[in-house]
């Protein structure tokens, strides 16, 4: 007898970071194990007004040219226009696409500024202009760091690292460093419930998938991604922040950081990279955004953890992220000689590396760092994109667990 047809289904997410806007296109074959597969990626750096795409955010509360009504047709509609063509090779219209939108990091942080009404409002128009567009509006909201966007970034993450809903594979932690937040995500296993003195820790979930049943904690650090680090370490410094930046590194080229109503931050001096005092400055940001919220000791809880985002671009740079506890001796060894930073003058994540690095390092092993008491626990720091395609996204996480459930 011939097989039976396996119906696929077209889906669409957007992440709506705080560094940008993507969408995500999903080919997805229900069952107890959801096959979801990646068609494409859409990102547009430029908007149609030709000016930088740097996040949803940024269009709410504003009394500029980026007004909240200008969020559909700058940053929505150009993402839907270049799927359109893709969803017909499946034989289907946009009227049988749903499109989720979930804002991160930016959008909480977007709510402690403009209150939770202004966000509402923000988000009925988006919901207006992809039913407007002809697709499906499926949610459209800012997601839970810690009880959905961490969890959904476990789940993809290892199910690609350890397969662990079709064997009996241990899985990984996951320490994901963004440009606003900080999420770790890991598994409870019984000597972790035993650390932690508690069966149902704060914050833990039940993820259920192919019959295959894990507890996972995760938890959120808004202000601890490396953007929003960054930052904060160039307030706190001041003209002295350039004890961050590379030696000899001219002031003059010094790209900047732009901080959300308050202006736009410039090196005043050349870099005069000083590690003890960059460090400190990033300690004490970790002390303080810690401060009702302690760092669990990552380092003993049985398990092996990855890095991300941040942590990769901080180690890769070096070619160390298979090795990221040789971070503070690349940065104590490269960051005084400007030769180690060609193209430096034009490209804005190079005239960060050295901070950013330095962040990482402090984060991770520092006097509060997630490893301090045990470095090796972080094997290593996977890539988000590999040949060019992502393949580390909480979105596909997200149709995973939607679709097991459904």
């Amino acid at each position: 007898m011939p097989s039976a047809t396996v119906h696929k289904l077209v889906h669409a997410v957007i992440d709506a970071g705080s560094s940008g806007t993507r969408l995500f296109l999903y080919e997805v074959e229900r069952g107890p194990y959801p096959h979801v597969r990646l068609i494409a990626q859409i990102e547009n750096p430029i908007m149609p007004n030709g000016e930088k795409e740097d996040g949803i955010n940024n269009f709410v509360g504003s009394n500029h040219s980026h007004g909240a009504m200008n969020v559909v047709p700058l940053i929505i509609i150009p993402l839907l226009d270049k799927i359109k063509p893709l969803i017909t090779s499946y034989n289907l219209t946009s009227h049988d696409v749903t499109v989720d939108l979930f804002g991160t990091a930016g959008m909480r942080y977007a709510e402690k500024m403009f209150g939770l009404d202004a966000i509402d409002e923000f988000y009925e128009q988006i919901r207006q202009g992809v039913l407007g567009a002809g697709f499906i509006a499926g949610e459209v909201r800012t997601s839970d760091g810690q009880r959905e966007e961490g969890v959904w970034t476990w789940i993809n993450l290892n199910d690609l690292e350890r397969d662990i809903f079709r064997t009996e594979n241990i899985p990984l932690g996951v320490v994901e460093v963004g440009g606003s937040s900080a999420q770790l995500s890991y598994p409870i296993l019984n000597s972790v419930k035993d650390i932690l003195n508690m069966v149902n820790p704060p914050s833990s979930i039940v993820v259920s998938i192919n019959g295959r049943t894990h507890q996972v904690y995760s938890i959120s650090y808004l202000g601890l991604g490396q953007d929003d680090a960054r930052k904060a370490m160039r307030i706190r410094l001041g003209d002295s922040s350039s004890w961050c930046f590379p030696k000899g590194f001219s002031a003059a080229k010094d790209a900047g950081d732009i901080l959300d109503g308050v202006g736009h931050y410039r090196l005043t001096s050349d870099g005069d990279y000083q590690f003890d005092r960059c460090n400190q400055s990033y300690e004490d940001l970790i002390i303080q955004a810690t401060l009702e919220n302690a760092f669990p000791d990552l380092g003993t809880m049985g398990i092996d953890f990855v890095g991300t985002d941040a942590i990769y671009h901080a180690t890769k740079y070096w070619e160390i992220e298979d090795n990221p506890t040789q971070l503070s001796s690349m940065i104590l060894s490269k960051c005084l000689d400007l030769s180690m930073f060609p193209g430096i003058e034009l490209n804005e994540s190079i005239q960060s590396q050295a901070a950013n690095a330095t962040y990482v390092q402090a984060l991770l092993y520092g006097s509060s760092g997630l490893f301090k008491n045990n470095p090796s626990a972080l094997v290593r720091a996977l890539p988000n994109r590999v040949n060019g395609a992502m393949r580390l996204s909480w979105t596909r996480g997200f149709l995973l667990q939607k679709y097991a459930q459904s």
